[in-house]
């Protein structure tokens, strides 16, 4: 209705000119201003959209309607009346009533938030003002949300209730109805590929008995989606002018079934005629020529057009032009199917960084993470290193996420600077546990800081105590002993061991206390070798139990042995983190000698190569192999000290099978371990379902593999085991917990299963 014709105001005028020719005044000036009838509504607010002011004249003919039409405006009144007392104008309106609640009914498959985002948008949101003619926009608004999401059957009910305080409750009652199925999907005008072909690249699908699939769920979003998709297949292809020319969509009387016909007009297939590289080439033209994926006489490809571009944009961003241009023209000839390509190359300004800011450091001091980073301030802002300070910083242990951005410094063309957040984690955990486990009664104390101080350095303190072992042991780390990057650690462990408590593996007591120091030296931005220095003394005591191996060993040997350690090592670690890596791997060949002045001269290598890729964005794949072997060297020692052999079994390396139960046995049937392992392990490692992201809990399925033998000569793949499972880990507060049920799915007569093992302290 149009404000200027509503009677209320006709009646108001025809009021306010019998009072003024009742007095025979026209014009007053106004001494003061009263507003009645408010509620909610500041007068401070009132006379601020009224156009008049104390010791202003007042006329009727130039004033009423101009100050009743500015009230009305503000869309906060359903009524106003003007009227006057002496020389004081009065003022009396009705304020439009406030929306006080929102209330959602009905709506099972769209949750709250979505639904009252869709309203905020029309207007309807609790403390605004409450207008009636606005429920029909979010009936209409509402039935279109759903209508796109195939909700063909939706009713939308929108009512009101009146509260006090002037307030309504908006109730809105939804009947969602079944989402519309996709009966049947039509493709017309394709000739260079069948309908299956096509068919299989759309994430939209005919109706399916398959009750956890949704492909014949119809979408309208989905379909647009598919619409490009097969754009983009045929484009890939040599098809330049391809194009869909009409989607039509209809539905079913009872609203249930959708069919969808497309219509393609293909295009003809074009080839590349010629490829030109201009413009100007700070880097060398011919390195940029290479970097073009296509060749002369090949389809034409949109993907392969696209990629090329960015490859020469990077190659550009990695010489200091972060912002250069590359514009692709094409010259068709429509006639011959053939398309020149043209890349014009505009590098723009070299870009320089003048300044890395850092924020969200709230416990780390800077240096540590600056110390970090490969993308220096004053020099070339190069895309490849900022990308790899980002994944150095992820990889720090105690940081969450880090966000980096770039953003160009006002008034300049070559000059950014860069902006990197960090989220901080917990950057230590102190842990008690106190448990049965199948050694009995087991108790653990753990103390572990990542960032002691902020400093960056870390150290753990940690205890445990089963039935048949007594651990002491503490480390520092300091990741930054010199300032070109070599690490230090200092170690010392103290450990009592009662083999006999464990059913599967050998009998006899060992306590054992040593030192070492060892340093990890970069050999480049992924490399490492490490070397360190250690002493171990063991004493050995047999008993009734113990194997005749086991005792003639002491008696060769003796029950004291004291060995002087080398360790050497080589890491290649490309992951994008440490803990829950996406993509990347890790290849780590690693030696530990007892020296000659040893007591016992013997060796031991591994090597363990673990591997990620990203299947999508939650899903990543997990391949991982270790290898391990060792021997003596000396003239009295022809294999390992038998406490110093490999074992396998258990939730560190062969799941599902009892720890250390596997391969050779001694004389009295006891696990003896070997001189060579080999282990396998295949995972899909995803989220847990329901979380919000995958930063603390981890769930895979995986297959493991392998075994022990008593030696390289001995090895024989028919002797494998192996076993497939679920895995649960979680990076809890107390330390990491991973839980594993795995079955045997190849196992020997002899072999102890543990199906469902845990530990506290170690993942992967």
């Amino acid at each position: 209705m149009n404000k200027m014709l509503d009677p209320r105001r006709w009646v108001f005028n025809l009021t306010l000119l019998l009072l003024l020719a009742t007095k025979s005044v026209f014009a007053f000036v106004i001494s003061d201003i009263d507003v009645h009838g408010l509620e909610r509504i500041s007068k401070g607010t009132v006379l601020n959209y009224l156009p008049l002011r104390v010791g202003e004249t007042f006329d009727i003919k130039k004033n009423s309607s101009l100050a009743i039409r500015a009230l009305y405006d503000t869309d906060l009144f359903d009524d106003i009346i003007l009227a006057r007392k002496g020389n004081v104008l009065l003022v009396t309106v009705k304020e439009r009533a406030a929306i006080g609640e929102i209330n959602l009914e009905g709506n099972e498959k769209v949750d709250d938030d979505k639904l009252m985002e869709t309203l905020n948008h029309a207007g309807i949101a609790r403390g605004r003002v409450f207008n009636r003619s606005t429920l029909e926009e979010v009936e209409n608004e509402l039935r279109h949300f759903y209508f796109s999401a195939g909700n063909y059957a939706a009713q939308i009910d929108a009512s009101t209730t009146p509260l006090p305080r002037n307030r309504v409750a908006v109730n809105i009652e939804v009947s969602e109805g079944a989402v519309a199925r996709i009966r049947q999907i039509n493709l017309v005008g394709n000739q260079a590929y069948s309908d299956e072909i096509l068919l299989d690249l759309l994430d939209s699908g005919e109706y399916s008995v398959n009750p956890f699939s949704t492909a014949d769920e119809y979408s309208r979003v989905k379909l647009s989606g598919d619409i490009e998709k097969l754009r983009s297949y045929y484009m890939d292809r040599g098809y330049l002018n391809f194009k869909v020319s009409s989607t039509q969509v209809s539905i079913s009387p009872d609203k249930k079934d959708i069919f969808v016909t497309i219509s393609i007009d293909e295009g003809g297939r074009y080839n590349v005629s010629s490829l030109r590289l201009t413009g100007e080439f700070p880097v060398s033209k011919k390195v940029l020529e290479k970097l073009i994926q296509m060749k002369e006489g090949q389809h034409f490809s949109r993907k392969k057009v696209t990629a090329s571009s960015k490859d020469i944009r990077d190659a550009l961003g990695e010489s200091g032009y972060a912002f250069a241009n590359v514009n692709v023209v094409p010259e068709v000839d429509d006639e011959l199917k053939e398309v020149e390509l043209t890349f014009l190359v505009d590098p723009g300004k070299r870009v320089y960084v003048r300044r890395i800011n850092i924020s969200g450091n709230t416990d780390t001091d800077e240096m540590v993470y600056r110390r970090e980073l490969r993308q220096m301030e004053g020099g070339w802002l190069s895309p490849k290193a900022l990308r790899r300070s980002k994944t150095r910083l992820q990889r720090l242990p105690f940081v969450d996420s880090v966000n980096v951005d770039t953003k160009r410094v006002a008034s300049t063309d070559d000059q950014v600077d860069i902006n990197i957040t960090v989220v901080e984690g917990s950057t230590g955990s102190f842990s008690i546990g106190v448990g049965v486990t199948n050694e009995g009664f087991a108790l653990n104390l753990d103390f572990n800081q990542e960032n002691i101080f902020g400093t960056g350095n870390r150290w753990n303190l940690s205890f445990d105590n089963t039935k048949s072992t007594n651990q002491f042991s503490t480390s520092f780390t300091d990741p930054y002993y010199t300032e070109d990057g070599i690490s230090r650690t200092i170690r010392a462990f103290s450990k009592e061991v009662d083999a006999g408590e464990v059913d599967v593996t050998q009998n006899y007591l060992k306590n054992s206390y040593g030192t070492g120091i060892s340093f990890g030296i970069p050999r480049s931005e992924y490399s490492t070798l490490r070397l360190g220095l250690g002493w171990e003394q063991d004493k050995i005591e047999t008993t009734s139990e113990s194997s005749d191996e086991i005792v003639g060993f002491v008696d060769e040997f003796g029950d004291r042995n004291s060995a002087y350690y080398l360790n050497l090592g080589y890491t290649f670690d490309t992951r994008d983190r440490t803990v829950f890596a996406n993509t990347g791997f890790r290849n780590s060949l690693s030696s530990k000698i007892a020296v000659p002045g040893s007591d016992l001269e013997y060796f031991k290598i591994s090597n363990n190569f673990s591997y990620y890729y990203p299947l999508g964005s939650s899903l990543t794949w997990r391949s991982s192999i270790k290898l391990a072997y060792g021997d003596g060297y000396g003239d009295e020692l022809d294999q390992l000290p038998f406490y110093s052999r490999y074992y396998a079994g258990g939730i560190r390396s062969l799941r599902g099978f009892e720890a250390g139960s596997l391969g050779p046995r001694d004389s009295k049937g006891d696990s003896s371990g070997g001189d060579f392992k080999t282990m396998g392990s295949l995972e899909l490692v995803f989220p847990v379902p329901l979380t919000e992201n995958g930063k603390t809990t981890r769930l895979s399925v995986f297959v493991d593999f392998g075994n022990v033998f008593a030696d390289y000569s001995d090895f024989d793949e028919n002797e494998f085991r192996a076993s497939s499972g679920v895995s649960f880990v979680w990076m809890a507060p107390i330390g990491p917990l991973t839980f594993s049920y795995a079955v045997p799915v190849k196992e020997g007569d002899d072999d102890d299963v543990e199906k469902f093992p845990f530990t506290i302290g170690n993942i992967f």
